[in-house]
């Protein structure tokens, strides 16, 4: 049976590394897109909500969020329903190339998916987010570590 851990490792950093040379071109990479696409798909968030959303730790999420207002990707705004939280948004600019970082994104699962069926790469993408669901529920439970 193979290693399963070293398979994950292995696609992992090869879907990076495919996915951002697509998005090179856009002055993105994998790291600043997933806090893009979570932007996108959410709206104005505060950056507790992004921590949550994509299962990062604060500084984790600061350094990026910090990079990425610097290079025009995001700005952030006073919250209104909390004068001591701020609101990240996407910047114009983003918006602009948005479609074009999700068509990045969706040409590169093809590629790496084109040896599987359509019923094949349901079930794999099925499966890989309910995995990836069950690892954060047990890493967050220190009980069954």
């Amino acid at each position: 049976m193979p290693i399963i851990t070293r398979d994950i490792s292995v696609l992992y950093r090869k879907m990076q590394m495919g996915f951002d040379k697509l998005l090179a071109p856009l002055g993105l990479t994998n790291g600043k897109v997933m806090f893009l696409f979570c932007l996108d798909d959410n709206g104005a968030i505060t950056q507790n909500q992004i921590c949550k959303e994509l299962d990062m730790d604060k500084s984790t999420v600061a350094k990026m969020l910090t990079k990425l207002e610097k290079e025009g990707f995001i700005y952030k705004r006073v919250n209104p329903d909390d004068s001591r939280a701020f609101l990240v948004e996407l910047s114009t600019k983003t918006h602009e190339i948005m479609s074009s970082a999700r068509k990045a994104h969706d040409t590169w699962v093809q590629l790496v998916t084109s040896d599987l069926t359509d019923i094949e790469k349901t079930i794999f993408i099925e499966l890989v987010h309910k995995v990836s669901q069950k690892s954060i529920l047990l890493a967050d439970d220190d009980s069954r570590v």
